[in-house]
């Protein structure tokens, strides 16, 4: 049987016995059980699939009313001018502000052997690790800023997180 559906009804148990019985000494009344309880198998999986199809549809949907909804009326804090006053009236920390304005990864971290492997990656990929890291920008984000591909931006990303271990697991093997 290679039609998945028919797999898929055939794996219980009592329809393959029945199949089987059947298959075996055909008779009018097993037949016929097998055909109903075929066609309330085949009748749920295609109502399965339409609740799963819904389902997605509406999700897709939902998701496209709320960005529209945050498009046309965005909070108040959304703004970077509401942002910058309320963080001054509510008397935020000044580290605080000034570690939100650094640019540099390397700033942020407190793991010494860290901050020597991140030193060693060239300044492309610090760029893009910091953007993704500390502003959270996307792959897409970085791309269009840079004026490169997405796909190259991901494979600086990658690469960088890679010269990091690597430059971790050399450390680590050097203090054995």
């Amino acid at each position: 049987m290679k039609h998945p559906i028919v797999k898929h009804f055939l794996s219980n148990p009592q329809h393959y016995r029945l199949f089987k019985n059947v298959m075996e000494s055909p008779n009018e009344k097993d037949a016929r059980s097998l055909d109903e309880l075929f066609k309330q198998f085949y009748k749920e999986i295609r109502i399965v699939k339409y609740m799963n199809s819904m389902i997605r549809i509406f999700s897709i949907d939902f998701d496209k009313r709320v960005r529209k909804n945050q498009k046309r009326y965005p909070l108040t804090v959304d703004h970077p001018e509401a942002g910058d006053r309320l963080s001054s009236e509510t008397g935020s920390d000044a580290f605080e502000e000034f570690l939100d304005r650094q640019d540099d990864l390397s700033q942020h971290v407190q793991d010494y052997q860290l901050y020597q492997a991140i030193q060693k990656l060239t300044d492309k990929q610090k760029s893009v690790l910091t953007k993704v890291y500390l502003h959270g920008a996307t792959m897409q984000e970085i791309a269009d800023s840079l004026g490169e591909s997405r796909q190259n931006i991901s494979n600086i990303h990658k690469k960088g997180l890679e010269n990091i271990r690597k430059q971790l697991a050399a450390q680590k093997k050097g203090e054995k």
